[in-house]
């Protein structure tokens, strides 16, 4: 998935679904949980299970969790040999807790 970087660029139909779709990835606390853990992360970047241990969660639970984060652009997932990293989307946060969102989504 690409990176919006203008959303007033889309369609009105469009933008609502992008805005659905990241709001929906982000009104979840595991979700919550899980960027926090890896925006305190030294080095911004999050092996899954370095995740399952510090959320105390199965496997199975985070994958699901990491996937609806990947598929609003907001996870960016990085292969090292055989674990899954990842890494927070700074730019596609601040696309949609910009300013302009805040105040008006049109």
């Amino acid at each position: 998935m690409e990176l919006i970087k203008k959303v007033n660029e889309l369609g009105e139909d469009e933008a609502l679904d992008f805005y659905e779709n990241m709001f929906n990835a982000l009104a979840d606390k595991i979700r919550l949980k899980i960027i926090n853990e890896i925006s305190k992360s030294p080095n911004k970047s999050l092996c899954v299970c370095d995740l399952e241990e510090k959320l105390e969660l199965k496997q199975s639970k985070l994958s699901y969790h990491l996937k609806k984060l990947v598929k609003a652009n907001i996870l960016i997932p990085e292969k090292h040999g055989t674990w899954n990293y990842y890494k927070i989307n700074e730019e596609q946060i601040q696309v949609v807790l910009s300013e302009d969102t805040c105040c008006k989504i049109f």
